[in-house]
C-alpha cells in the first residue's frame, strides 16, 4: 500500500512541469553559452598547437573538447525530457555512452592537471631536468591518449545498462531493470571512480602543491629588478596563476558534481530499502524523482563554465601558457 501511494505522490501535475521545464532551461543556457564558448577556447589553442605549448594547455584542450562533445548530445537529452526520447533502443544506448564518456574524459582531465601541477613542484627540486623532459615529451601524449581510452573503459556498462522505459505517457532513455547487486555495484562504481577517488587525488595533490610552493618561497627570497627590465620573479607568478586558475576548475568540479552523486548515494540507499524498510524506500524514491534530472542538468554547468574560468583567470591566457 505504501509503495503505492509513493508510486502516486509525484504523479502530479506541478511536480511533472518541475521535473522537465526546470532541467530544460538549464541544459538550453548550457547549450547557447557553453558550446560556442568551449569551441572558441577549441580553436584558440589549437592554432598554437605548434608553437611549443605547455602540457597544462594541452589538457585544457582536452577539457574543452569533452566539455564541447557533452554539449553536443544536450539537446538530444533535452528534447527527451520535454517530449519523450523516439530515437530508438539503439541512439539511447549509444548517445548516453557517448556522453558518459566525454564526461568521464573531463574528470580525469581535471584530476590529470592537479597531478601535473604537483608534479612540477617536484621536477624544479630535480638536478638533471633535460632527462626528465625528455621522458615528459614521450608519456604526455600517450598520457592524453590514456585518458580516453580509460574514460571509455569507465563509461563502458552505460551501453550494457541504458534502455527504454514508459513513464506517464512518455518512453524515457534511462537504466533498465537489473538485480540489485548489479545497480548497487554499478552506482558505486560511478561514485569512487568518477567523485571520490579524482577529488582525493586532486586535494592530497594540492595539499603537497601549497606545501611545496610555500616551502620554496620561504627559501627565497624576491629578487627586484631595474625599473628598465622585469621581475626576475616573473616565472614565480606565471606558476602562481596556473595554480588558481587549475584550482579553480577543480572546486567548479567539485560544487557541480556534489549533487549527481548524492543521487547516486540516494540511488543505492533506495534499492537496499525497498524491501525491508519500504517507508524510507519511499521517501527517498520520491525526492529523487524530483531532483534527479535538475542534478544532472547542473552538472551540465560545469562544462560551460571551464572556459569562462579561463578568462577570468587572465587577460592573456596563451602567453601564460607558453611560457613554463
Amino acid at each position: 500500500m505504501e509503495l503505492g501511494l509513493c508510486s502516486n505522490s509525484t504523479s502530479n501535475s506541478t511536480t511533472v512541469v518541475s521535473q522537465k521545464i526546470t532541467p530544460a532551461v538549464v541544459l538550453g543556457l548550457c547549450c547557447l553559452v557553453g558550446l560556442p564558448s568551449n569551441i572558441a577556447v577549441i580553436v584558440s589553442i589549437a592554432r598554437e598547437w605548434n608553437r611549443n605549448l605547455s602540457f597544462t594547455l594541452k589538457l585544457m584542450l582536452n577539457l574543452a573538447v569533452s566539455d564541447a562533445l557533452t554539449l553536443c548530445l544536450a539537446p538530444f537529452v533535452l528534447y527527451g525530457i520535454l517530449f519523450g526520447w523516439k530515437l530508438g533502443l539503439w541512439s539511447c544506448k549509444f548517445l548516453f555512452f557517448l556522453g558518459h564518456w566525454s564526461l568521464y574524459v573531463g574528470v580525469l582531465t581535471v584530476t590529470s592537471m592537479s597531478v601535473h601541477r604537483y608534479h612540477n613542484v617536484i621536477k624544479s627540486r630535480v638536478t638533471n631536468r633535460r632527462i626528465l623532459q625528455r621522458l615528459e615529451r614521450r608519456h604526455r601524449c600517450l598520457q592524453l591518449i590514456g585518458i580516453w581510452i580509460l574514460a571509455f573503459a569507465f563509461a563502458l556498462p552505460v551501453y550494457f545498462f541504458q534502455g527504454l522505459k514508459d513513464k506517464n505517457g512518455f518512453q524515457i532513455c534511462t537504466w533498465i531493470t537489473m538485480s540489485q547487486f548489479v545497480k548497487v555495484t554499478v552506482l558505486l562504481f560511478e561514485i569512487l571512480l568518477g567523485f571520490i577517488i579524482p577529488f582525493l587525488t586532486m586535494l592530497t595533490s594540492y595539499l603537497w602543491l601549497h606545501k611545496g610552493l610555500s616551502q620554496k618561497a620561504n627559501n627565497s627570497g624576491v629578487t627586484t629588478a631595474p625599473q628598465n627590465q622585469e621581475p626576475r620573479n616573473q616565472g614565480t607568478n606565471i606558476r602562481t596563476y596556473k595554480k588558481r586558475l587549475v584550482i579553480r576548475i577543480v572546486v567548479a568540479f567539485f560544487v557541480f558534481w556534489t549533487p549527481v552523486h548524492i543521487i547516486n548515494v540516494i540511488d543505492i540507499v533506495t534499492t537496499l530499502t525497498e524491501i525491508s524498510h519500504p517507508d524510507v524506500h519511499c521517501q527517498l524514491k520520491s525526492f529523487r524523482r524530483v531532483y534527479s534530472v535538475t542534478s544532472k542538468a547542473l552538472a551540465l554547468l560545469n562544462c560551460c563554465l571551464n572556459p569562462f574560468l579561463y578568462a577570468m583567470s587572465s587577460g592573456n591566457l596563451m602567453k601564460c601558457f607558453r611560457i613554463r
